[in-house]
């Protein structure tokens, strides 16, 4: 279950993303049937432009979540952590942690009333193949398909009255 925390961090993304020529998906799993490291990975958040660049977003919302046994996954061409503020003010003051961050960026979140993010420190880019973007691609496909499939459950547009979303069915 996701805490309040969460869904706005996730909000604030998607929010930030939504522009023309930057398409998104949450909880994108990485490979196929385990054939990427050895197990399925997946990113909380992807984005892809038109650039061709891949963006990766790892949330965390307490201390505890850098521990978990998640992976974190950056395979982007731009890799971040986003947070809240109070997280990273705590964080920060850690050598070790500030040394992780190599080229990993920082974005935050200000307080539970705001959805902007704020980039506390940038990513650097990161080379990645061109077999790794294809391999990030086609598991966003599979998941965006995952995210579609569940709003044609709630409301098919071949049964709305008004027919929305039916236009490729007309001769």
């Amino acid at each position: 279950m996701k805490t309040d925390i969460t869904k706005q961090v996730e909000h604030a993304l998607w929010v930030k993303n939504r522009k023309m020529g930057t398409f998104g998906c949450f909880e994108v799993s990485i490979g196929f049937n385990g054939d990427y490291r050895g197990g399925v990975e997946r990113v909380d958040f992807i984005t892809y432009n038109t650039k061709g660049e891949v963006y990766c977003y790892e949330i965390k919302v307490s201390k505890s979540d850098f521990n978990s046994l998640a992976k974190k996954t950056f395979i982007g061409d731009f890799n971040y952590y986003v947070m809240p503020q109070t997280l990273w003010d705590e964080l920060s003051k850690d050598k070790d942690f500030r040394w992780s961050l190599y080229d990993v960026g920082v974005y935050t979140i200000y307080d539970n009333r705001s959805l902007g993010l704020t980039c506390v420190k940038p990513a650097k880019r990161k080379q990645v193949s061109v077999g790794m973007k294809a391999v990030v691609l086609e598991s966003m496909v599979r998941s965006l398909n995952r995210e579609v499939s569940k709003l044609y459950k709630i409301n098919p547009p071949w049964e709305r009255e008004d027919g929305a979303g039916c236009e490729f069915l007309k001769d």
